[in-house]
């Protein structure tokens, strides 16, 4: 039985939806081949060894129609080992974030000691819940696959480097004992962090079977550029192999592939076992959605993970360096980011997504949202003051992003700010897009206007007006500010908000009275005074004070 797929809802991007809602149901396996492909005797080995009690089953969209069946086998496995009553398996209905990741949100909702995360995964260090992975077992022509590695690489003395998605890392080592006249063959293996991390109390991570990282130790001992992977020493640079990938990437790490190899990447459909072609990719995209975060005022720092061992320290380091550029920046947490969600903060010019390498990366290729959408990367390179972007580097992990160098001179806005005498007004700034001029650093504006003073009033005791300036001290008496409010509200306060500022700029009415402010300072010399007098209004008076159930009225 199909799911037919019907006409999105409104506001939802297309892609979106049909991933998530129109998926075609699969076939429910058999209880023994359950309990094989996803090697659930060796997974309650494991479970009996940690004395897991409470453990978290977490699927994909595409396996949760068998989840229970997994659970109920697993169950049964546990009772095998001697366990009771006591030990619970739960089944996260819903990932916070990407399928691919570890969703330890879910599981602490429900108390989990362990999360077995079940299919596709990035393999990305979490940090706080122990892991257990189940790749499971895809299903491939291996016969077909043969063939069309053979059409795609004629040359037998090429140096090529096999990589698998997950689900399809068990026919990585078949696949090449079928291709016996290829001397130059490297295979690769998942590769956990924890593997060699120094971290104390680091959560556990295991996979099984534990047949697949085996050969770490011996022959796969050089950790690769190719995330969370393993593989033997190389016979020469990476860019001159050939990589034959097995299953199809999210577009972002498909980019970023792109950009290790001299050679576009041979990526098999698992579906077909045949080479898919994945089209033109380019950096070129995205040097202009870098330059667009350059000339970009307000950045928006889209949260999209909170599992990532590395997640905080990497917002912590993007507000550092939007803050020394003068920029402003909001931090908004959204679990699966879409059109509709991110059009509700016009105020932000740029997002910088700060989600999984794989599945939590957002390249925006059809158009569809409103503001641009940049990597961390990306947004450090366009806070520097001179770019510098090597050629097909594009960096996605966030310990390398971590590592980047950053500016020499640290504070190089304030020293160009400082430069820059007070009658003299900065130089002019353009998007290099667009062409129009922008003024990107709106926080360095505003700390330029609070260096004059403020002028206030405030009345004494004998009903005068002493004239004062902000740094005055008149705690206990009543200040009237004089003069435009608003622009002491968005110029002169400690804490400039461009979202203040822009939203008014954009308002045009200001409150009761304003719509006659225009005639009134435009001399309308034809209206009377009786009527003039009408248009300012009434006087303000104080009303009731208190709360809905006893209100408090001084004139009763």
């Amino acid at each position: 039985m199909s799911l037919e797929t019907a006409a999105p809802p409104v506001l939802s991007s297309q892609p979106t939806y049909d991933r998530v809602s129109a998926r075609s149901e699969t076939e429910t396996p058999a209880l023994e081949e359950i309990t094989s492909q996803y090697h659930l005797g060796e997974l309650a080995e494991e479970i009996n060894e940690k004395h897991y009690k409470r453990i978290a089953l977490q699927f994909p969209d595409i396996l949760l129609p068998h989840s229970t069946i997994i659970a109920s086998a697993l169950s049964k496995e546990l009772k095998k080992k001697g366990f009771g009553d006591d030990v619970m398996v739960f089944v996260l209905g819903d990932t916070s974030y990407s399928e691919c990741c570890v969703d330890e949100i879910a599981a602490q909702h429900v108390n989990a000691d362990v999360v077995v995360h079940i299919g596709n995964a990035c393999l990305n260090p979490v940090v706080h819940s122990p892991v257990i992975y189940l790749f499971g077992k895809g299903k491939l022509d291996l016969d077909l696959c043969v063939k069309s590695f053979r059409e795609q690489i004629p040359d037998t003395r090429s140096h090529v480097i096999i990589v698998a998605e997950t689900p399809f890392q068990v026919y990585v080592e078949p696949l090449k004992g079928r291709l016996t006249e290829y001397v130059n063959i490297l295979t690769t293996v998942p590769f956990l962090s924890s593997f060699t991390s120094q971290i104390p109390f680091a959560p556990s991570e295991t996979i099984i079977p534990a047949t697949l990282t085996s050969s770490i130790s011996t022959t796969h001992t050089n950790v690769s550029a190719i995330p969370h992977r393993a593989h033997p020493q190389l016979q020469t640079d990476l860019p001159s192999y050939i990589l034959f990938q097995i299953g199809i990437p999210p577009p972002p790490a498909q980019l970023h592939l792109f950009t290790l190899f001299s050679r576009p990447p041979i990526i098999i459909d698992p579906e077909t076992s045949l080479p898919q072609s994945i089209g033109n990719l380019s950096l070129a995209r995205r040097y202009k959605m870098m330059l667009s975060a350059r000339a970009a005022s307000t950045i928006g720092i889209l949260v999209n993970t909170l599992s990532l061992r590395s997640s905080s320290e990497l917002i912590l380091s993007l507000q550092r360096i939007i803050r020394d550029a003068g920029k402003k920046h909001y931090v908004v947490a959204v679990g699966k980011p879409n059109v509709a969600k991110l059009a509700n903060f016009d105020v932000v010019d740029v997002w910088v997504v700060v989600g999984c390498s794989r599945g939590g990366m957002i390249l925006d290729r059809e158009g569809d949202f409103f503001k641009p959408l940049v990597t961390p990367f990306e947004l450090k390179l366009a806070m520097k003051r001179d770019i510098a972007w090597g050629a097909g580097e594009w960096i996605l992990e966030f310990d390398k992003v971590l590592k980047l160098k950053d500016d020499d001179d640290q504070n190089e806005y304030e020293a160009e700010e400082n430069s820059v005498d007070d009658d003299e007004d900065a130089p002019p700034e353009f998007d290099p897009v667009s062409g129009r001029y922008v003024a990107s650093r709106p926080l360095q504006s505003a700390k330029a206007s609070r260096k004059t003073h403020i002028d206030i009033e405030i009345e004494n005791g004998d009903g005068q007006m002493n004239t004062s300036n902000s740094d005055s001290k008149g705690s206990s008496q009543l200040i009237s500010v004089s003069g435009n409010a608003g622009q002491l509200a968005s110029r002169g306060s400690q804490h400039y908000s461009t979202a203040g500022a822009y939203l008014q700029s954009r308002r045009f009415w200001k409150g009761l009275g304003s719509d006659f402010a225009d005639d009134d300072e435009s001399g309308a010399e034809n209206v009377d005074t009786e009527e003039r007098e009408g248009r300012k209004g009434s006087k303000l008076e104080e009303g009731r004070t208190g709360i809905a159930r006893g209100y408090f009225n001084p004139d009763v």
